[in-house]
């Protein structure tokens, strides 16, 4: 049964503890973010913005070197690709980047956090996979 978080008590320990529950394989990386490392489509990491009162899930997709990303190509993916935003930075043309923003102001139901996870990935995977298949063509 689905259960509130209440503002005050969300913190990176509390979500990897959530995410835990959940059966996804998840620590605390060296940055303090929580990495899910298995049981979603894709890697993702997921950070709390206390003062903000924002959840961020993020994530990167390579490529191959000498086949950079574009910001075309973010833009497209942006453009039919429902959930996450993707961006490429300047300084790291051979990955597509991709994050998502919930907040947790008043509170957030933990299977929210749970569903927006596995939605997140799935999506920046599939995203980035498109954009293999549409340059392709």
């Amino acid at each position: 049964m689905a259960e509130v978080m209440n503002e005050d008590d969300v913190s990176t320990e509390a979500l990897l503890q959530l995410l835990r529950r959940a059966f996804l394989k998840a620590k605390i990386d060296d940055d303090g973010d929580v990495y899910i490392t298995d049981g979603l489509d894709f890697p993702i990491w997921v950070s709390v913005d206390i003062d903000q009162r924002l959840i961020r899930f993020f994530t990167f997709m390579r490529r191959d070197e000498g086949s950079p990303f574009t910001a075309a190509e973010a833009n497209h993916a942006n453009a039919t690709v429902v959930l996450p935003t993707f961006h490429v930075r300047c300084d790291h043309k051979d990955r597509l980047a991709s994050h998502y923003f919930m907040t947790f102001a008043d509170g957030v139901i933990d299977m929210h956090v749970i569903t927006a996870a596995r939605r997140f990935a799935g999506a920046s995977a599939y995203g980035a996979q498109k954009l293999d298949e549409y340059a392709v063509h």
